[in-house]
């Protein structure tokens, strides 16, 4: 097997990827090409780059290791290909062809790279593919497969071109991410859905989302935001998530969480920690787009907005927050109702105890926006919202009191109040 990976940004060979010379199977070790000069596509904000010099293992290590699977999936994953869960070096080896964004690794003996070969899919193999995402946890990967994209949810990455949907091979390279009912969580890809015609409503995001059912499955097929098509071309746009640029450790699952028990650890994220990264960016006030996006998962009662669900696109010259991604009413699903937000608001965790007054504060405590911007930042996003929940016609099989419940925390936040718990 490979025991180095040649690293590309793009078409660009920027280094060498091996194993840590000491340490765990967790860490791995960049060497930058000697010729690499940065151009105008960061690679990250977790740290610099130098020509012919190496990376901290620590630091490089856990931004690559942000762009793995996570939980049941890259256990699943791994152990089809014989090796550990935490291999982090055998993971981009085995899936490191196409992952999130514009890098790619590949062995010295697959370069150049092959031509991408795409498979046609019959409804009856999407149909088992997608059972099998479900059951098995394993992104319904064929055995040449070198494709992977971080998260917990059952899914496949799979391309359509406008004539059907197919499947990649190699590190031929996705252009959607497709999720699949979850019989566990019936209505969860409807309430994803909902999220995404919202979003779009109020220019939070704009790639595309339909639900579609194929056999007896329900789905939902995502356009993924770091790709563009031309063609049957797939381009990559890079990017990374906060917890990549924050530093944040990716094998434990919970450090993109803040830490309940101590707020401040450096080593978990904040909103403020966010803002601290956002505040550096391009883009018109990527601050009040930051304090947007957080105010939206409020209202919708998103428990799971964590490190890894806001991202950082690095674009020509350009690095700006992307699009709001995996947003999810998660307080709606009968059975799992959690009211701790994955950020803090002001100090406060549980939604029910969350008010306009301290989405102020949180943004006040940044240190950067002044008063009147963050006020009208809040005020614009409760009448956006509201607008989108007036235009935008649910879909079947949402949560039961889903769209109740979104009007009520509206109406508790423009009155002033703390959102509370609505009356069943």
């Amino acid at each position: 097997m490979a025991s180095e990976l040649a690293v590309f940004l793009h078409e660009q060979r920027i280094g060498t990827l091996t194993r840590a010379a000491r340490g765990s199977t967790e860490q791995v070790q960049l060497t930058w090409a000697a010729d690499y000069q940065p151009g105008a596509v960061r690679v990250t904000e977790s740290f610099t780059t130098i020509p012919g010099a190496r990376t901290d293992v620590n630091l490089v290590s856990r931004f690559l290791g942000g762009y793995g699977p996570e939980g049941n999936q890259r256990e699943a994953m791994a152990s089809e290909r014989g090796i550990a869960p935490n291999d982090l070096f055998g993971i981009l080896r085995e899936f490191g062809g196409s992952i999130a964004g514009a890098l790619t690794f590949l062995p010295a003996e697959d370069i150049p790279a092959s031509s991408p070969s795409y498979e046609p899919l019959s409804d009856s193999e999407l149909n088992r593919m997608l059972k099998r995402a479900v059951e098995d946890h394993d992104l319904g990967q064929r055995d040449d497969s070198r494709s992977m994209i971080p998260g917990f949810q059952p899914k496949l990455l799979l391309a359509n071109f406008g004539a059907g949907w197919l499947q990649p091979h190699g590190s031929a390279h996705s252009t959607h991410i497709i999720k699949p009912l979850v019989p566990s969580r019936p209505h969860l890809i409807a309430d994803e859905y909902f999220s995404h015609e919202l979003t779009r409503a109020m220019g939070l995001s704009r790639f595309g989302s339909e639900l579609h059912t194929v056999g007896q499955t329900p789905y939902l097929a995502i356009e993924r935001f770091d790709r563009t098509v031309t063609g049957e071309t797939v381009t990559l746009v890079h990017q990374e998530d906060c917890a990549q640029a924050l530093g944040l450790d990716w094998v434990n699952a919970s450090s993109k969480f803040q830490d309940k028990i101590w707020p401040a650890n450096p080593q978990r994220p904040s909103a403020a920690r966010i803002a601290e990264a956002a505040a550096s960016l391009n883009g018109e006030n990527p601050l009040s787009e930051w304090l947007r996006q957080l105010t939206y998962r409020v209202l919708v009662g998103d428990n799971d907005g964590h490190a890894k669900n806001t991202g950082i696109l690095h674009l020509p010259g350009e690095d700006t927050l992307t699009q709001v991604y995996d947003s999810v009413p998660n307080l709606y699903q009968s059975g799992r109702i959690d009211w701790t937000m994955a950020l803090a608001i002001d100090g406060q965790f549980d939604h029910r105890h969350i008010s306009a007054e301290r989405l102020i504060n949180e943004a006040t405590r940044w240190g950067v926006m002044t008063p009147r911007s963050i006020e009208k930042t809040v005020s614009e996003t409760f009448a956006a919202f509201d607008s989108a929940l007036n235009s935008t016609r649910p879909p079947v099989g949402i949560s039961p009191g889903l769209l109740d419940g979104m009007e009520w925390n509206l109406s508790r936040l423009l009155a002033g109040d703390e959102i509370s718990e609505p009356r069943r």
